[in-house]
């Protein structure tokens, strides 16, 4: 995996706060319940269906074993720090390893299953102390089940899209009616059953990574996505979860049939009508929190359920100098949740900087502008030195203006720069699109600065909001075009170079490389 910096697309950054709003769903729901936010915002669907698009664009890059190999790495050692804390804490409050049973089977928990620890095949185990801890991490077994059968169900994917996305919906009904057994019934079945559920939000990210999505008529879209939601609706109402609580009987949590349709229903108009996000990387605060959360994803998804526990002592300690009513508001619980979750975040969140090969960082809420200004420079040297090599061909990127990610097509601002790319192979952005971040004297298209002085002032932020991108807050978008040597040099030319209009001349670099995607993810406990 290449460790050159890249830039993210405006469509990246509205994924990006996707999962950071499913994240702080997930919190939210853990932390106060309420069966209406499984119905308002289906988080762990939503993740899945991130994460699957996410592998389209690995898979398209390097060989499958690779694939799954850096997944694995980036995901793996988060678990095993966790492990290492918590397994201790369940020993000392729970008993000897010799007294843990498994929650659903209520059999002993042969000490061989500690393997799962390592490679989480099925759920690692736990003992009753340890419940809430160990609870959430159904997510990452059936996230690395997932990426190990990408390269096959993306193959099936694009030869038979349809069928290859129902296909594991005919599990979960099986198990509706009794068919499979139930997810209760052992850790094979409850793989079976979220594997069943959450397949079709996956291949979904396929979908919106190949761009087929884009192909499916509006008509049939919005039947799509109306018979899915009534669907969901009709059996969540008439297969309530059984032995639950009156307001926890429709979470959608404990009815996998509904839950599975209601997420298809929520994902389909989710990536098909993705809006420009670029205001958010303009957004300090904003721009900056969606970074740290996807930069922590992992980290902050492991231990929220540990923190929400660990906050109830603590809340009783400070009813000893805090008036009770103010201790034991919600507003209150949620803020002291969030803050102690932000120190597991100082305290173990380096982890997937060190799985990821990246520098460890306290808080990753993007570089500083200095930073951003030596990574461009980096980037186009060694941009210059590979278009230099003798033989290579020109590098060009998928026509996803057309839905299609096979064929190839040169391009600027094609997708291998932007991901779905948002202005279309081979095209500039509008010439507005900076307008209120230009300095007055520059050109109308935003391309022919007046001296070098002005063009520092442009760079360094001084007018405006400095422009987004979710890992990189201060990216000037029109670096790329420029050559580090010639910091005046006339970008109407090098739109016409671009163009095939005139030979190119001065370096400037036709593709930059795709930004490598994070995995990680979050969704409440079933009941």
């Amino acid at each position: 995996m290449s460790d050159r910096p890249t830039k993210r697309p405006n469509r990246e950054l509205y994924l990006d706060a996707l999962r950071t709003a499913a994240i702080i769903r997930v919190v939210t729901y853990h932390t106060f319940g309420g069966s209406w936010l499984s119905w308002a915002f289906p988080a762990m669907g939503v993740m899945f269906a991130l994460a699957g698009g996410l592998m389209v664009r690995s898979l398209d890059k390097q060989p499958p074993l690779t694939v799954i190999k850096n997944r694995a790495r980036r995901l793996l050692p988060a678990l095993w720090l966790f492990g290492l804390v918590i397994i201790p804490v369940m020993l000392w409050g729970g008993g000897a390893f010799s007294t843990w049973t498994d929650p659903n089977t209520g059999e002993p928990v042969p000490f061989w299953k500690l393997i799962f620890w390592v490679v989480p095949i099925f759920d690692p185990p736990g003992n009753e102390f340890g419940t809430n801890f160990t609870v959430v991490l159904w997510y990452l077994r059936t996230y690395l089940w997932l990426v190990a059968l990408s390269p096959l169900l993306l193959k099936a994917f694009r030869k038979w899209p349809i069928p290859t996305l129902v296909a594991p919906l005919g599990l979960v009904l099986l198990q509706a009616f009794g068919v499979l057994p139930s997810p209760d019934e052992g850790n094979l079945w409850d793989l079976v059953s979220t594997l069943g559920m959450f397949a079709p939000c996956w291949m979904l990210g396929f979908a919106h990574r190949t761009g087929k999505l884009t192909k499916i008529p509006m008509p049939a879209l919005i039947a799509i996505v109306v018979a899915c939601a009534v669907g969901g609706i009709a059996w969540a109402l008439g297969h309530p979860a059984q032995d639950a609580d009156a307001g926890e009987a429709y979470d959608l949590n404990g009815i996998p049939l509904a839950n599975a349709l209601w997420s298809i229903a929520v994902i389909i108009p989710l990536l098909r009508f993705a809006p420009d996000a670029s205001w958010i990387g303009r957004t300090p605060f904003l721009g900056r929190l969606v970074a740290l959360v996807n930069n922590r994803a992992v980290t902050i998804y492991l231990w929220h359920n540990v923190m929400i526990d660990a906050s109830y002592p603590i809340d009783d300690w400070l009813t000893r100098w805090l008036p009770e009513g103010l201790v034991e508001n919600p507003a209150w619980d949620f803020l002291t949740v969030w803050v102690l979750v932000a120190l597991c975040v100082l305290a173990f969140g380096w982890v997937e900087d060190l799985a990821a090969r990246r520098k460890p960082r306290l808080f990753p809420v993007g570089p500083s502008a200095a930073e951003r200004r030596a990574e461009y420079a980096a980037e186009l040297a060694a941009k210059e030195q590979e278009d230099a090599a003798p033989g290579r061909p020109a590098p060009v990127g998928p026509n996803v203006a057309h839905g299609d990610d096979r064929g190839r097509r040169p391009g600027p601002y094609g997708p291998d720069q932007y991901g779905q790319g948002q202005y279309g192979p081979g095209q500039y952005p509008p010439p507005d699109r900076y307008a209120q971040q230009q300095p007055s004297g520059y050109a109308p298209n935003g391309y022919g600065p007046p001296d070098a002085q002005r063009y520092q002032q442009y760079e360094t932020g001084q007018y405006g909001a400095p422009m987004g991108g979710y890992d990189h807050p201060t990216a000037d978008y029109n670096a790329e075009y420029r050559n580090a040597n010639h910091p005046t040099a006339d970008y109407s030319q090098a739109y016409r170079e671009a163009r095939g209009e005139s030979p190119r001349r001065n370096g400037y670099p036709t593709q930059r490389p795709a930004a490598e995607g994070q995995p990680e993810e979050h969704r409440r406990s079933r009941h």
